[in-house]
């Protein structure tokens, strides 16, 4: 009687627990909703850090989201230390409050910088053109909100479902529960992407509010040192550091910048030669989370406008 007892039991333990395995979501499932939660919110407001660690030196950055639909959105970031030698350390904020998109850094590298006020063409390209500056926190979260892809090619994809998904064992962040989602992805297979490199991902997704409250990426790439001083390459980034100064992109002054850019690129080979084979990895963390809010356009501005 005994032995038959336990084999009900046992048998009755593991028909629960294939029941409740099956009411737990797929790692599809749990993105699809996280896209829904988001879809369904009137505005969204967070703050948290990003952690970059690249050639065995670890960087921080601290910020704060505010988002409210259609197209209102502040994100402000303050990192102490630069991400390179030389680089000095950046209070900066993208920003629409109806009026127009804007981004502005007080970050200085190599008499690049900093820039007071910029006026942007669309959202796209204030808070895509800030992911140097913000470590991707201008596009992370507000990926998500507005459901568009802000020049991220490594969380985004993830989030839109675009890369294979499996899902891995629940954490907790702080104390929240989370569904942990994995998601890698050899980027030549994703032309969009423009990267030749592949990316590892993580999200922790909230079991309750299905938000995101955390996020690791590591990105991986080969470096040819050719193609760093490749005349194409050089001139891409003498026209990229010319409208960051909002000055006129002639072919005149990229001829001028070329050499000096030519020489930052040979200071950098080493250091990213370094960083893309062991990986670049960022984690970001979302706290404070509040929903539904309502704001004000001037909510979104800077203190001064």
């Amino acid at each position: 009687m005994k032995t038959l007892k336990q084999t009900a039991t046992m048998a009755f333990s593991l028909l629960a627990a294939a029941a409740f395995a099956a009411d737990e979501p797929t790692a599809d499932e749990i993105i699809q909703k996280a896209r829904a939660a988001y879809a369904a919110l009137s505005s969204y407001s967070d703050s948290g850090t990003v952690v970059t660690v690249s050639s065995g030196q670890t960087i921080s950055l601290e910020f704060d989201t505010r988002l409210q639909r259609p197209n209102l959105y502040r994100v402000n970031w303050t990192q102490k230390k630069g991400l390179m030698p030389g680089m000095s350390a950046d209070n900066g904020m993208a920003w629409s409050g109806g009026n127009g998109d804007f981004y502005q850094t007080t970050c200085s590298w190599a008499g690049n910088g900093p820039v007071a006020k910029k006026k942007m063409p669309d959202m796209k390209g204030t808070l895509g053109g800030s992911i140097g500056y913000s470590l991707f926190a201008t596009t992370t979260i507000p990926g998500a909100f507005f459901g568009r892809n802000l020049d991220d090619y490594f969380a985004y994809p993830a989030i839109d479902g675009k890369f294979p998904l499996t899902k891995q064992k629940s954490e907790k962040v702080g104390d929240v529960d989370c569904y942990v989602i994995a998601a890698e992805a050899d980027l030549s297979k994703y032309p969009e992407a423009g990267k030749s490199g592949s990316v590892s991902n993580q999200l922790w997704i909230g079991k309750n509010d299905f938000l995101i409250h955390k996020t690791s990426v590591r990105y991986f790439e080969k470096v040819d040192d050719d193609l760093l001083q490749n005349d194409e390459v050089i001139d891409q980034a003498a026209k990229k550091t010319l409208e960051m100064q909002s000055k006129p992109v002639t072919p005149e002054a990229i001829a001028a910048l070329r050499p000096k850019m030519r020489e930052m690129m040979k200071q950098m080979q080493p250091m990213m030669k370094s960083a893309f084979k062991e990986g670049v990895l960022y984690i970001q963390t979302h706290e404070n989370i509040s929903v539904n809010q309502s704001y004000s356009p001037a909510d979104f501005l800077p203190a001064k406008d």
